[in-house]
């Protein structure tokens, strides 16, 4: 472990100067630090599951770029309470595409059933507005925001962030 007590400002191991960072840090004002903070907290949201059926009916579900796995597990991006007939973990992924605006439903080779509008699920499946997703005893409705009419990327751009 690194002690830049005994070390001083070079790291003994891979020979980096820390002073560096500590000065490049220090070069940031305060809200230049929050608002940098906040865009690492902040993940927009692409699309949602909305529970229709099971025990978490009437809540909802934020879709977010990129792999959201669905499980009950608190380590799930999409931690589903109260129906035991969902898998702990992995039961199945929502993949949102922010570049394509399109969201697609992945099945688990670990998880149980999963079924997209009545029919049973085993290969991904791209997802449109208003699909009816059962997991477990529960069913979803899936909302899309991002895609043609808004992407987070084109915003971020007219910002000119």
């Amino acid at each position: 472990m690194f002690s830049r007590r005994r070390c001083g400002d070079i790291c003994p191991y891979c020979h980096i100067d820390t002073s560096e960072r500590k000065r490049r840090e220090e070069s940031f004002t305060e809200e230049e630090l929050f608002e940098s903070l906040w865009k690492l907290s902040v993940k927009p949201v692409c699309a949602w599951l909305i529970c229709i059926r099971g025990a978490q009916k009437g809540r909802d579900y934020r879709i977010v770029s990129g792999k959201n796995y669905i499980g009950r597990s608190d380590r799930m991006e999409i931690q589903i309470l109260g129906d035991n007939e969902i898998s702990e973990e992995d039961h199945a992924a929502l993949s949102f595409d922010s570049r394509e605006g399109e969201g697609t439903l992945l099945p688990s080779e670990n998880g149980g059933m999963l079924y997209l509008n009545g029919r049973a699920l085993y290969l991904p499946t791209a997802l449109s507005a208003y699909d009816l997703i059962a997991i477990g005893g529960s069913e979803f409705l899936y909302l899309p925001f991002a895609g043609k009419n808004f992407s987070w990327e084109e915003e971020e751009r007219a910002e000119g962030l």
